[in-house]
């Protein structure tokens, strides 16, 4: 598996594995077990949450729907779900540039339309599954690869005591967030370790 196919395939199905927007997060967790709590996306609300494979984010709604999937390919490396075990997650290399993007969503038959350019960024939107691709300008010669991401997925959510009686259990628990810092070897301070949700 290679990173540049995966994401071609993300940008003409608009899936990641079996995350895509409006896939179920039960259904998900059961083929890649549990995700990676990274947070509230509004410090007093729950929902919706910020959840990852690996370099995979989602979104999630109070339903437990996802209604967004990014990849972050900013790094020389990136992790993704695997396909053999739940819970596995597969490091692949990602310094990709907009030619080698654009030469494999033609190889998927994935049609695509240049984004309005702007300052230190040049960004291309696959059709009809919308997935954004956004490249940094100002990373050397060629436009490199930083994110692919999808928007988010409207749906008709229900209601709050609805969402209460369907998940009853409180699927995902929420982690602590009274857990040690997270610490990288060998980096420096880590303010963003110590973010309260």
């Amino acid at each position: 598996m290679e990173a540049l196919a995966v994401l071609a395939a993300f940008g003409s199905t608009g899936r990641v594995g079996p995350l895509y927007p409006g896939a179920r997060l039960r259904e998900v967790a059961a083929v890649c077990g549990m995700p990676w709590d990274i947070g509230r996306i509004k410090r007093n609300h729950r929902w919706p949450h910020l959840y990852s494979y690996g370099d995979v984010e989602f979104v999630v709604c109070r339903c437990r729907i996802v209604t967004s999937v990014t990849v972050q390919t900013w790094r020389e490396t990136v992790e993704l779900p695997g396909q053999a075990q739940s819970g596995e997650v597969i490091t692949l290399s990602a310094r990709l540039t907009f030619a080698q993007v654009v030469d494999a969503l033609a190889a998927a038959d994935c049609q695509w339309e240049q984004c309005k350019a702007t300052q230190g960024h040049r960004a291309l939107r696959t059709l009809p599954q919308r997935v954004d691709f956004t490249f940094v300008t100002d990373d050397g010669a060629e436009p490199m690869l930083h994110v692919a991401g999808t928007w988010s997925h409207d749906h008709d959510c229900i209601s709050t005591a609805t969402v209460a009686a369907a998940f009853s259990d409180d699927f995902p628990p929420e982690q602590s967030r009274n857990r040690p810092p997270l610490q990288v070897p060998g980096a420096g301070p880590q303010p963003w370790a110590n973010r309260q949700a």
